[in-house]
């Protein structure tokens, strides 16, 4: 009875992940544009959702389909189905397709479980490859403990922040020395604003939950995201030098500057030029909008009153299926 459970809801998660995905991939590109107009705190939070909506609608919409075999199993239901008098619990429409072969569930399991270990193999090699690279660079760096950064002794130019869990900023002595006092501060409360958010371990965890998307929409999703990040950091510095057009003229300055590519990709590295940089400027010359707190209030609404729905429906949503 558990073994049928477990296989229903398996399939029941990647049929109601994969609609999920589809229907992101179809929606995303008409809200797109509409979505980059929003302050960039709250787009950052939408984009998180989006992120994992896949994963959370199967999850949530198989755990309540599954929710009556369950109780039923449990004694705490009475029956609801003619089916439930073998005793076994199941997603009624997923039933037939449960009781295939033991043959064509052992390849499909055998195929997941493949992709799986090799994500994890990647996944390792990644977290390895990123723990020797920060120890070499906090090996190679002094630390400034008043300013809380750390300057590698070189002629290139560069600034970025690196690490998981305890995530520091490290910028070239050369760099250091072009710049004032005033830019400095900016750079450094950028920089150390990636530390504080952990933005390196957020990207991450936020690419590995996103598996569900289809590739485009998730790549898309995740520039989106990383471009609402940098948005951040910058007005962390507007809040530190209070001057927005002097934060826009550093970050065009120093985006000249830095001659020094980054492998961001591969070791988990925020460099301070970032990403789309036009936009970015473009924020910073334009005046903050006000949030919206009717949207705000009517969202939260249409969520709660989703998640209502689904737990209202648990019944006819197993039958459903």
């Amino acid at each position: 009875m558990t073994l049928h459970l477990i296989q229903s809801g398996l399939l029941a998660l990647l049929f109601f992940a994969g609609l999920a995905a589809l229907l992101s991939a179809l929606l995303y590109p008409k809200v797109r544009n509409a979505l980059t107009r929003l302050p960039c705190q709250i787009r950052s939070n939408i984009l998180t959702l989006w992120l994992l909506s896949p994963a959370f609608i199967g999850l949530l919409l198989a755990f309540f389909g599954l929710l009556p075999s369950w109780m039923d199993s449990h004694d705490i239901a009475t029956e609801h189905c003619a089916t439930h008098t073998n005793g076994i619990a199941h997603l009624c429409w997923f039933d037939p397709i449960v009781h295939f072969s033991a043959a064509i569930w052992v390849a499909g399991i055998s195929v997941i479980t493949s992709v799986m270990l090799f994500s994890a193999y990647k996944g390792i090699n990644l977290l390895i490859k990123h723990w020797h690279f920060q120890a070499t660079l906090r090996l190679i760096g002094q630390p400034d403990r008043q300013r809380g950064v750390f300057r590698i002794a070189s002629d290139h130019f560069f600034v970025f922040s690196s690490g998981l869990f305890a995530p520091y900023a490290f910028i070239s002595s050369r760099l250091m020395e072009q710049l004032s006092a005033k830019q400095l501060d900016v750079v450094l409360a950028h920089e150390q604003a990636h530390c504080q958010r952990r933005d390196v371990l957020r990207r991450l965890f936020l690419s590995l939950a996103a598996l569900f998307h289809f590739p485009s929409t998730r790549q898309q999703l995740l520039g989106d995201l990383e471009l609402a990040h940098e948005q951040i950091c910058d007005i962390a510095a507007v809040q530190k030098v209070e001057d927005r057009l002097f934060v826009a003229e550093t970050i065009i300055n120093i985006a000249r500057k830095l001659n020094t590519p980054l492998p961001e990709q591969d070791i988990g590295v925020i460099a301070f030029n970032g990403s789309h940089i036009d936009i970015r400027i473009q924020q910073l010359l334009e005046q903050p909008k006000p949030v919206n707190r009717y949207a705000v209030f009517f969202s939260s609404l249409l969520f709660i009153v989703f998640f209502s729905g689904v737990l209202a429906l648990a019944m006819p949503l197993h039958h459903l299926l």
